[in-house]
């Protein structure tokens, strides 16, 4: 049983319209937020002082926010 839901969750969070749908969301949020949050090294180009570690995981936070609430949305439409 558990490992059934196990399977079900990841088939349906690895799904390709829900990876796509969570890559577009990152890339639009995450940019807004590295403008927001260094803007002197974007709008610049100074990519000397621009934190990368930052950076990216400015993006990675809303592709995963994305996929964990469309995958929480399908199993719960399953039901």
């Amino acid at each position: 049983m558990v490992s059934f839901k196990r399977n079900r969750i990841l088939s349906v969070m690895l799904d390709r319209s829900n990876v796509i749908i969570a890559l577009k969301m990152s890339l639009i949020v995450g940019t807004i937020l590295n403008c927001i949050n260094q803007p002197e090294c974007i709008f610049n180009l100074d990519i000397e002082k621009l934190q990368v570690g930052k950076f990216f995981i400015t993006y990675t936070v809303p592709f995963f926010v994305s996929l964990y609430t469309s995958t929480i949305i399908k199993l719960r439409a399953d039901n």
